[in-house]
């Protein structure tokens, strides 16, 4: 029952080590926090036609960098339709689009026909700490117990088997009786004078 109580306190242990480690991570990569912003932009008329010819009427980089859970506003005044992503805003409708996770997309807003949208989690988005911490840290919990139960058999082997040891050290110094019937050689020809 002990051995069961050891084993349940150093995955448990280890996973929330690995719980915070993560936590520290994302604390570190996040950066400073700062409240969702709402980014807009209006799409005028016309701006089909001069995408279609190479300009970039919106000026818009390739590269957006937003935080996780910032909203992309599209304020869209032109006579067709504009995809950003799996985002579609009509003509004359504004369109939200709330920013989760980074990617490359199809984008009709830009002259290159997609964009690179960079998001940087929050340090409070605390469910990015999640799923490293299952992956990991049951896994590292349990090689941490195998490699502590074997420490402990180096240092303090088992009684039980230490006479198992003596035992067979006393047999191997004791001789074999042959097989009846058998030439006294361990080789093939001993096999088949036993099986006659």
């Amino acid at each position: 029952m002990q051995a069961k109580r050891e084993a349940a306190l150093v995955v448990t242990g280890t996973t929330v080590a690995v719980f915070l480690v993560c936590l520290v991570a994302l604390w570190i990569f996040a950066g400073p926090g700062r409240a969702p912003e709402r980014r807009e932009i209006v799409i005028p008329a016309g701006t089909a036609d001069l995408i279609a010819v190479g300009e970039n009427p919106l000026d818009l980089p390739a590269n957006w960098s937003f935080r996780s859970g910032d909203v992309l506003v599209l304020d869209n005044r032109d006579d067709v339709g504009h995809y950003v992503g799996a985002w579609f805003s009509p003509y004359g409708e504004v369109t939200e689009i709330t920013v989760t996770a980074s990617a490359t997309v199809f984008c009709t807003l830009h002259p290159a026909g997609q964009i690179y949208i960079d998001v940087t989690p929050r340090r409070t988005d605390w469910t990015l700490a999640i799923s490293p911490t299952l992956l990991i840290g049951p896994a590292f919990g349990l090689v941490l117990l195998m490699a502590l139960r074997m420490l402990r058999r180096l240092e303090n082997p088992d009684p039980a088997a230490q006479s198992e040891v003596a035992r067979r050290s006393r047999r191997g110094r004791e001789p074999e009786e042959p097989v009846s019937g058998g030439t006294g050689d361990p080789g093939p020809s001993s096999l088949m004078a036993a099986q006659k």
